[in-house]
């Protein structure tokens, strides 16, 4: 008996969480908070200031229904990319010298995002762009001396296509995602380049 009556009890949370979720993709029916770990990839001409592959980033995105296949929100997150251009330095033929040098790029998406989510009843993919801004520090220290800096304001665009999983017993679910920033060049300072590779959590509500 207590057997059969857990088994009930869970079926019927399972279709209840189901409901919940095809109720979302339904005009004006609620939203989503997502909370994603951004692993980034640089590209282009980026690779030539910071090439490494950093696993320190994230992003906060909030998105609300406006119609039934379309939501709308915004996205604010954080990428820290570095990498250590170090030199060594021969001197008569003996001994050596190490300058290190790091160069470092912090940049803070401020994006609003459209996307396209067509309506599944298990798995939801969905397919969007974020138009925005993107405030991007990069500097250069040799020798724990800032030699060069800039902080500055780029308007950009941020491709994206995903996967959220919903789990069986709430509104909460996997986020997967892959996104493409471009930040146009401003001023003096070029434009930068690279995919976010992303993985987190979603509310839905």
């Amino acid at each position: 008996m207590k057997r059969t009556l857990i088994i009930v009890t869970v079926t019927l949370l399972s279709l209840s969480a189901s409901a919940q979720f095809r109720d979302m993709l339904n005009f004006n029916s609620g939203g989503m908070l997502s909370v994603q770990w951004d692993i980034a990839k640089p590209m282009g001409s980026m690779k030539d200031y910071v090439k490494n592959t950093s696993f320190s980033g994230i992003s906060i995105d909030y998105k609300h229904c406006y119609k039934k296949d379309i939501i709308i929100g915004g996205r604010i997150g954080w990428n820290y990319l570095y990498e250590n251009k170090g030199l060594t330095n021969v001197e008569d033929g003996t001994s050596t010298t190490y300058t290190p040098i790091d160069h470092n790029v912090n940049v803070i998406p401020i994006l609003l995002v459209v996307d396209y989510m067509p309506n599944s009843n298990k798995f939801i993919p969905y397919a969007g762009i974020g138009i925005g801004t993107y405030f991007i520090n990069s500097s250069v220290i040799s020798n724990n001396v800032k030699t060069a800096s800039s902080n500055t304001f780029h308007f950009g665009i941020s491709p994206e296509v995903g996967l959220t999983i919903p789990f069986i017993i709430s509104n909460f679910g996997l986020n997967l995602s892959t996104k493409y920033n471009y930040a146009l060049g401003a001023g003096s300072s070029s434009g930068y380049s690279w995919f976010d590779f992303c993985i987190g959590i979603s509310f839905m509500y």
